[in-house]
């Protein structure tokens, strides 16, 4: 499905931009799991080997030979715990063999690890611009005097609350896009964590949004989405405010 310049891959949460031929991810929190397990919670770790496979066949559907991560590399927003640097290298390692550049923006998680990603030979961007498409990770304003026509974040990770003939309701990742107030486009990506928070994007009122970029810059009920399950498949909504 093609949208902005943009295209859905499979079933995956991610996009690819075939004139920049650029895969873009967002939201990976590596370490969760253990962020979880050590708050109360025990969850098995599974998350690093999944990634890793859906990052690889995306590359196989798209041919894509450059990757951008949006944002939010790991998950402890504190601290680092030595196993999250340990993930944060084996998925940087992997995406250098496979991928012939690799981008990295910094999200507001991806605090104490610097070095790390320095040690691969790669570097935390604030922003990234190419050919008049900004990516940013979304949770900082967008700068001033910034030339572009479209920008792309991260950090809501938007979903879409659904319920059916009898009541059910399911939460559902969505990629959201659409014109900004300034009639610019804008692109929002899902977390590419499949057990992170979502955002319910068409419940959550503008004021409450994580993102100040979507809070100050866009009439969200504006925006189209398409929902991204990993199940189930991809799906067009109309404007989430006529959902």
């Amino acid at each position: 499905m093609e949208f902005l310049g943009f295209e859905t891959v499979d079933s995956i949460p991610c996009v690819y931009h075939r004139g920049l031929d650029l895969l873009v991810i967002s939201d990976l929190h590596l370490g969760l799991e253990g962020s979880m397990t050590s708050e109360g919670s025990y969850v098995p770790k599974f998350q690093l080997d999944d990634i890793l496979e859906e990052i690889e066949d995306a590359r196989e559907e798209t041919g894509a030979t450059r990757i951008l991560v949006n944002g939010d590399l790991k998950n402890e927003f504190r601290k680092s715990y030595y196993s999250e640097k340990q993930e944060v290298k084996k998925v940087l390692r992997r995406l250098q063999k496979n991928f012939k550049e690799v981008l990295v923006i910094e999200g507001n998680h991806d605090r104490f690890i610097q070095k790390t990603v320095e040690d691969q030979g790669l570097e935390f961007r604030e922003k990234y611009l190419e050919d008049g498409v900004l990516f940013l990770h979304g949770h900082e304003k967008i700068g001033d005097g910034l030339e572009f026509d479209t920008v792309v974040i991260g950090h809501e990770h938007p979903a879409l609350s659904l319920k059916d003939d009898i009541g059910v309701v399911e939460k559902v990742d969505c990629i959201v896009y659409g014109e900004m107030k300034s009639g610019k486009n804008i692109v929002v990506l899902p977390a590419f964590s499949q057990i992170s928070n979502g955002t319910r994007i068409n419940e959550t009122p503008e004021d409450q949004l994580l993102s100040p970029v979507l809070r100050e810059k866009v009439e969200v009920s504006k925006l189209k989405a398409i929902a991204v399950s990993r199940e189930a498949g991809i799906f067009e909504f109309p404007e989430l405010g006529k959902i």
